[in-house]
């Protein structure tokens, strides 16, 4: 051991500075990092023990950058700037020691500091992916043991993130979550959520569970932030094996049970639903800010997919090949399911009804908001005679999502989410060779040609773009007009945009609700400000209107990038944000509709035959729209992106069978006929 063990344990923070926790697509993001890693530096120094602050710092007098930066024209983390501070409530005490480096471990710093004498480290910070990777490795070369506060770092590229753990954990560290590492330190994290009970985030053998993980979400109203809705806790690894385990346990029942009960069980679940629809839309309402016709939208979709599920389920025949030759589906066993927040209640239901009706049984990760939900499709299920444990569940974040990825008993994972989220569980489903079915995100294009009536098609386009404030991935976020056209489309848009009433998700006449979030409408709005100060044209909106008060909305907004290479036009927003690109002439047009790296839906509306065959053949997208914005995903048509958009096979109908199922091919010789025996003679065995 090389180092002195002053202290039995220091931690030591990794570039929790501004600058890095506003990168775009950074997991977990940087509020609920932040608000984790302050719990445990606060259990740290209430223990008195060693504390070290690991900062990039570019000196902008020399110019330090690394030289990827100096490439790309970065300034990032330049000494003196807020985006080299850290958060307030990150920020260094006196005795605590800043490591200022320009490259990756903070071990190779300015001032020469070893580093802190302990003989166990802490690591927490980000990105996960590199310089907390490179501070494990240095550490673990000067005699450091390594933990690694796995809730506690993050990376706005999680499938590195999650490959970099899988290459350290075992070797050069130990990931542990924060309620390990204080109970194997004697350190007290506190209250996580004071003056509230969390919720139990597991249920399995019937009923709720508690957790040991320390971790909580807090959901707010998106309408008046100022209301907060419930606490739960998040679900850690144990909780996941736990359901796991029970999942697998039923599935050797079910397995059997589904081919005699699975249609009936569907078909009373679908009425135990329909019995809930009142409660279960104001739950999508009040808890995540969904218009009330945008739920009731949601709702009709769920049951259309429950019911494309139960026409599917029960006994079938093995296929015959040929002579002697049959094929048979066989269930893939527990199937992890990990769904998203904006369609709480669709989404799941369109994967859990065919893992059931094909005989697996389901460990399904939901996201924290629509705790409400989740209560209702459990009990609907139990209403419907599901047995117990055909359904278990943990809520969580990124790191439970991770555990359900990781468990041995889980076959196969049915993920719908971002896109580097979902290139993260699938580096993870490689490693194991588990089956992946993923729905990423959809950056959609519009081609607007030789249409016949504009006005209708930038109606449609309107509301398609900005109903439940732009928080669907099938949502328009692209439109690419023609330059003969533009001017006059563009003015047609904006009116349109202007008619959309805003306001509160409960009234039945409001077409834009909130965001889920103030931090998401923060995000949003980021964006928006950083595309103008590239060079961007405000066409509308852009702002938090008047009224917002403490709810988290933000105006429908329209921008004409300064080019299409811009991020807003390349990156997914996710929120009430249209981009409006000009293009020549019409093959120009389809070739930027397709220039972005997802591929989940591309529409036109135009009336030219010529056009009609181009965008045909020549659109990237797993869904193709044509004069129409309005129309709802059909449950029995396959949903599935291209490119970035999705893996693997698509979702519901009879694509279903192909992921839920496996193919098993049975070769049978014909049975062979006694031989013949003389009259009268005795038979040999």
């Amino acid at each position: 051991m090389n180092v002195a063990a002053d202290a039995r344990a220091a931690l030591l923070l990794v570039d929790l500075q501004r600058d890095f926790l506003a990168h775009p697509g950074l997991v977990p993001d940087a509020g609920t990092l932040t608000g984790n890693i302050a719990r445990l530096l606060a259990a740290f120094r209430a223990a008195g023990l060693p504390v070290a602050h690991a900062r990039t710092l570019v000196r902008a007098d020399v110019d330090d950058r690394m030289p990827h930066w100096r490439r790309d024209n970065l300034w990032r983390c330049v000494e003196g700037t807020p985006g080299a501070a850290p958060p307030a409530e990150l920020e260094a005490r006196a005795d605590e020691p800043i490591l200022a480096k320009t490259f990756y471990s903070p071990f190779q710093n300015r001032s020469g500091h070893a580093g802190p004498r302990a003989r166990v480290l802490v690591v927490a910070g980000v990105h996960a992916h590199a310089c907390v990777r490179a501070t494990v490795l240095d550490a673990y070369q000067r005699g450091y043991e390594v933990w690694v506060a796995a809730d506690g770092v993050a990376s706005y590229d999680p499938a590195h993130a999650a490959l970099s753990r899988d290459h350290l954990e075992g070797r050069a560290c130990r990931f542990l979550t924060m309620a390990e590492i204080a109970r194997r330190l004697n350190l007290s994290l506190g209250d996580p959520a004071p003056g509230a009970s969390p919720r139990e985030p597991v249920h399995a053998g019937g009923g709720w569970r508690a957790s040991g993980s320390g971790r909580v979400w807090r959901q707010h109203n998106p309408a008046d932030h100022a209301e907060l809705l419930y606490t739960v806790a998040i679900g850690d690894a144990d909780d996941v094996d736990l359901a796991a385990r029970r999942a697998r346990e039923r599935q050797r029942h079910w397995a059997d049970e589904a081919a005699d009960q699975g249609p009936a069980r569907l078909r009373a679940w679908a009425d135990a639903l329909a019995g809930r629809r009142a409660a279960m839309v104001a739950a999508l309402t009040r808890e995540i800010g969904k218009p009330v016709a945008d739920a009731e939208a949601e709702f009709d979709y769920a049951l259309g997919l429950l019911a494309a599920a139960a026409g599917r389920a029960g006994a079938r025949a093995p296929e015959r090949i040929a002579d002697g030759v049959e094929v048979m589906r066989r269930p893939l066993g527990v199937v992890g399911l990990i769904t998203p927040w904006n369609n709480p209640l669709a989404i799941p239901v369109g994967k859990i009804a065919p893992a059931l009706a094909y005989g697996n049984t389901v460990l399904w990760k939901p996201a924290p908001p629509g705790l409400g939900i989740v209560d209702h499709v459990l009990a609907s299920l139990a209403e419907a005679g599901f047995p117990e444990d055909c359904v278990n569940v943990v809520i969580g974040d990124a790191e439970t999502g991770q555990a359900v990825v990781r468990h041995a008993d889980v076959a196969a994972i049915s993920f719908t989410g971002s896109v580097a989220a979902g290139r993260a569980i699938a580096g993870l489903c490689a490693l194991s060779g588990k089956p992946l079915q993923a729905e990423l995100g959809g950056n959609n294009g519009v081609v607007i040609g030789a249409c016949r009536d504009p006005a209708r098609a930038a109606a449609e386009l309107a509301s398609a773009a900005f109903s439940f404030s732009g928080q669907r991935c099938t949502a328009p976020r692209r439109l690419i007009v023609t330059r003969d056209r533009y001017d006059d489309f563009l003015a047609l848009f904006l009116a349109r945009v202007g008619e959309l009433r805003l306001g509160h998700p409960a009234d039945p006449e409001t077409r834009v609700g909130p965001l889920l979030s103030r931090q998401r409408r923060d995000e949003v709005l980021a964006r928006v400000e950083a595309a103008l100060s590239r060079g961007g044209e405000l066409l509308r909106g852009g702002g938090i209107p008047a009224h917002a008060g403490q709810g988290c909305w933000l105006e429908p907004t329209v921008i004409a990038p300064a080019d299409a290479g811009d991020a807003i036009v390349r990156e997914e927003s996710f929120g009430p944000v249209v981009v409006v690109l000009r293009a020549d002439d019409f093959e120009a047009a389809v070739a930027l509709c397709n220039d972005v790296e997802q591929g989940l839906v591309a529409s036109l509306y135009s009336d030219d035959e010529d056009q009609l065959r181009h965008f045909s053949r020549h659109a990237r997208a797993g869904i193709l729209r044509i004069n129409d914005a309005g129309r709802g995903i059909h449950p029995e048509a396959p949903f599935g992106g291209w490119k970035a958009s999705g893996m693997g096979p698509p979702e519901h109908g009879r694509w279903d069978e192909s992921f839920y199922c496996r193919p098993q091919a049975v070769y049978r010789a014909a049975p062979a006929r006694p031989a013949r025996q003389p009259e009268g003679a005795p038979w040999k065995n």
